[in-house]
């Protein structure tokens, strides 16, 4: 019984075969596969392999006693060399250190984007309070066309009220609003007045955190191609 080593374009088989002698003639049969690497190789795919080599042998241990095992492994060890302790400590650094980059990466991603989140939310309780601010003030003048219309409806005399009525488009323009912000306002007020208004914030919410992020993205792709382009013009 002996190993074979075969090699293909980007890996090398192992293998045992043993001798037999049929018909005096000596035939080679194949015992069972020890599993390939890639070549050339590393001290990571050395390791994954000697680790497989083990659990293979062991299955064989009726077939393979353990003199014969011994042997295996030093007719492998001399085409693919055991991972050694030195080998062993520098990939574990290595890959430690990896992860240190991965996960580092990742926290600085998740306290930016912390950060920014926090500014949307404080930006988004300063428009909530400006909002509630319009609507008080909005409420107190309608109690007043309330209390006139009771007043006027029960023949009370009242002062004003002879000019034209208040002009929603005027006071719109006067706030900044363009043409198609108005216009977008009066269908979110048909959409509550059809009692679809909770379901035009659900549609609200997903369309814009799916806007929002797309915009990230291409915003990323463009500084990136920047400075990239930056880079290769110094």
């Amino acid at each position: 019984m002996f190993v074979r080593f075969r090699q293909t374009a980007h890996r090398l088989q192992v293998s045992i075969v043993e001798t037999r002698r049929v018909d005096g003639k000596v035939r080679h049969e194949h015992v069972a596969s020890l599993g390939s690497i890639a070549d050339p190789t590393d001290a990571r795919d050395r390791l994954a392999f000697w680790l497989k080599l083990h659990e293979r042998l062991a299955s064989l241990s009726n077939r393979v006693d353990a003199a014969m095992q011994a042997i295996i492994f030093g007719k492998v060890h001399e085409r693919i060399p055991m991972v050694l302790p030195d080998e062993q400590r520098a990939l574990q650094l290595e890959n430690a250190k990896a992860d240190d980059r991965f996960w580092s990466t990742f926290q600085d991603l998740g306290e930016d984007q912390a950060v920014a989140m926090k500014a949307m939310a404080a930006k988004a309780a300063r428009d909530a309070a400006t909002a509630q601010e319009n609507a008080t003030a909005a409420a107190a003048r309608a109690a007043e066309a309330k209390a006139r219309i009771a007043k006027l409806e029960n023949g009370e005399a009242v002062q004003g009220g002879l000019g034209a009525p208040v002009d929603a488009d005027i006071i719109a323009r006067q706030a900044g609003w363009t043409e198609s912000d108005i216009q977008h306002a009066v269908r979110v007020a048909e959409l509550g007045n059809l009692g679809l208004f909770d379901d035009y914030l659900d549609a609200t919410v997903k369309a814009t955190s799916g806007a929002e992020r797309r915009t990230e993205k291409r915003i990323a792709r463009r500084m990136l191609r920047e400075a990239c382009n930056h880079g290769k013009a110094s």
